[in-house]
């Protein structure tokens, strides 16, 4: 349809867009269960319920009685009668369990603090969770009796905060396992380090877990395996690999996994292995696909992804996995007995976020850039064809205009092959002239690509055009591509922002002195590093950035070691030049660019002071620049943050844009 008779999305549709995700297929793969999400604007929250698809329809499976109730993560039993799921209805996260004869939920753990995750037992009556321990460590330093009135917190670790959680505790995450009938916890594992991510063995006699050891544990991810019988743990990685996602085979014995033996390269594309867990051999898996493993497009409108990650079939003849090519996501199959590998579902512009496969059917969550993702269910065993089951936000979207992403290619001058999206603003005529906003990526290990981003649409819906790019540095185009970045930090992956801006100021219908930018995270560091190095853009608002990378490392919960090895392992003692020459701080009175700024006061991963020593020094040198502070948010402002703060983020930055740009 044209312009004309469709409305554009406005910010005041974003509470209005549902989610349903995390598809979970029972053991039989005759019914399936799901979350959906909504957001509550009323109550300034959001709210998850399950619901489960059989027979042909869908229908609630939980009810969430208070408004921030959230029902999610949910699993089958082997047995296929119950369904465990993590629920903060107790005031924490706690595994609930569902039977599906009948009856209400029951709560089944009672940690000090949330669940983080859990895995059933083979057997249907036990379950194995993560939570962190009830006790200190016998070797955690010995606290003063508390004053009456005292606020002081005592800091030991070196990793003593961080992004969503605050501060963190001396308590370490644990292993534990509970019997779903008498309640009673046993605890798993010891020791002064957290695990994670508990995958237990057909048989049951075992446990695949990650551990996050020593002072920098936010990079080290080693795989390691508990006997439960004996107690016995052993290092199954040893140091030499950062793990990602692991599955046993039938065998109980051997293992497959994602991850890399490459140190600490950031960008380093992960390897799909097979390793026997008793002699630790190991052999490389998919060997002929150039994609990267299980990484998703970004979007600020996505809720309970749910898996990603390789799953095994039960005869052990299939491995299914998700892989990303530049900004599409699909489901592969590869033939482990014929070493063969084959597209299986997605197709186009289109992203698979999720799926899961149980005794033959394969469900997965599909987006795209007019779909915020429903599911889809299919046999292939039995010549069924996909099928979408859920048409979440259907009624919204038949009455929305959409800006369409058209995919243009740029051609750097050194040769490199850049991957981008218009969309053409609301309204559109042949022969005029419109502003444009082009928008940055995070990460800058990340990626943009075919999901929908209500915040492009918003701004196309207002009249702009909109430019989203790839730089080297993302994700989908090859290692060589994410990893030649690492310690040049606005150095190409800038001079390739600039470049593709530059091109776009020359497309006809692009008003060129009429142009914005605006990022997050990276994305936010790149607009600072871009206004402060060129005169191209008429506006810019920058989003929980970085201006200083010698004080981000002092400050920041990944400053020390994400930024570090980002930057080739440089440190404040040994290379504060180079530091310093990438910090747009030091080039603050080049900017004359108008600029807002957007940040969080419990952003822990890009700290407040990143910005406020940016602002300070623009307003200083008496270019016109705002600040924006949102109260008790963090670094998910845009996509987790609370609602009235969500659309009032959205409100300032298109009104500084309608400022500046007309």
């Amino acid at each position: 349809m044209s312009a004309g008779k469709l409305l554009p999305f406005t910010i005041d549709d974003l509470p209005e867009l549902k989610g349903a995700g995390n598809p979970i297929l029972s053991p039989d793969g005759q019914r399936l269960v799901y979350v959906v999400s909504e957001m509550l604007l009323k109550d300034n929250g959001y709210r998850s319920s399950l619901w489960i698809y059989e027979e042909g329809s869908s229908r609630r499976l939980t009810n969430a009685l208070k408004p921030a109730t959230r029902d999610i993560s949910p699993v089958w039993s082997p047995s296929g009668e119950m369904i465990a799921f993590l629920s903060n209805r107790s005031g924490t996260n706690q595994v609930w369990l569902l039977h599906l004869t009948g009856g209400e939920a029951i709560q089944i753990t009672k940690a000090p603090k949330d669940v983080s995750s859990f895995a059933w037992m083979p057997n249907s009556k036990q379950i194995c969770y993560l939570a962190k321990a009830e006790e200190k460590e016998e070797d955690a330093p010995v606290e003063p009796k508390q004053r009456d009135g005292s606020t002081a917190r005592h800091i030991t670790r070196l990793r003593y905060k961080f992004n969503g959680l605050g501060y963190l505790d001396t308590l370490f995450s644990q292993l534990y396992l509970v019997d779903i009938h008498s309640l009673e916890s046993t605890q798993l594992t010891l020791g002064a380090e957290d695990a994670a991510a508990p995958v237990v063995s057909p048989d049951g006699g075992k446990v695949l877990f990650l551990v996050r050891r020593g002072p920098e544990t936010y990079l080290e991810r080693d795989l390691w395996l508990l006997d439960i019988a004996s107690g016995e743990q052993r290092n199954l990685t040893g140091g030499t690999a950062q793990i990602q996602s692991f599955s046993w085979k039938a065998d109980s014995r051997n293992i497959i996994y994602t991850g890399h033996h490459k140190e600490r390269l950031p960008g380093a594309y992960p390897e799909i292995r097979e390793m026997d867990t008793v002699t630790g051999e190991h052999k490389l898996l998919v060997r002929d696909f150039t994609g990267y493993p299980s990484p998703l497009p970004g979007a600020d409108v996505r809720y309970d992804g749910g898996n990603s990650d390789p799953v095994l079939s039960a005869c052990g003849k299939y491995l299914l996995f998700i892989g990303s090519e530049g900004g599409n996501s699909y489901l592969y199959v590869y033939n482990l007995w014929e070493d063969k590998l084959d597209h299986f579902f997605g197709e186009g512009q289109q992203v698979v976020t999720s799926f899961s496969l149980a005794n033959g059917y394969v469900a997965c969550h599909l987006s795209a850039p007019d779909s915020i993702g429903d599911i889809w269910l299919g046999c292939p065993q039995e010549n069924s064809a996909m099928k979408q089951i859920t048409y979440i936000n259907q009624e919204l979207f038949a009455d929305r205009w959409f800006a369409r992403p058209e995919p243009v290619s740029f051609t750097h001058p050194d040769g490199c092959q850049l991957e981008g999206w218009l969309m053409k603003p609301y309204g559109y005529q042949e022969g005029s002239q419109y502003p444009l906003v082009m928008e940055i990526h995070g990460g800058p290990n990340s990626t943009y690509g075919n999901t929908f981003f209500h915040e492009f649409q918003v701004l196309a819906g207002m009249g702009y055009g909109v430019l989203y790019t790839n730089p080297r540095g993302s994700l989908g185009y090859g290692e060589d591509f994410a990893t030649v970045i690492v310690g040049d930090w606005c150095g190409i992956d800038a001079r390739d922002l600039q470049f593709m801006a530059e091109e776009a100021a020359r497309i006809p219908w692009v008003d060129q002195t009429k142009m914005g930018v605006t990022g997050g995270s990276q994305g936010g560091y790149f607009t600072n590093w871009l206004v402060s190095h060129c005169d191209l853009f008429a506006a810019a608002v920058t989003q929980r950035s970085m201006s200083n990378l010698y004080t981000k490392y002092g400050t920041a919960d990944n400053g020390w070691n994400g930024d570090k090895y980002g930057m080739g392992g440089a440190d404040l003692w040994d290379n504060e030049e180079l530091l310093m020459s990438r910090s747009p701080i030091r080039y603050a009175d080049k900017v004359k660019t108008p600029i807002l700024f957007i940040h969080s006061d419990m952003d822990f991963r890009c700290p407040l002071e990143q910005a406020e020593q940016f602002y300070v020094a623009i307003k200083r040198l008496g270019t016109p620049a705002e600040m924006v502070l949102f109260s008790g948010e963090n670094h998910e402002l845009s996509r987790a943050g609370k609602p009235a703060n969500r659309l009032t983020r959205l409100d300032y930055l298109t009104g500084w844009f309608k400022r500046y740009l007309g």
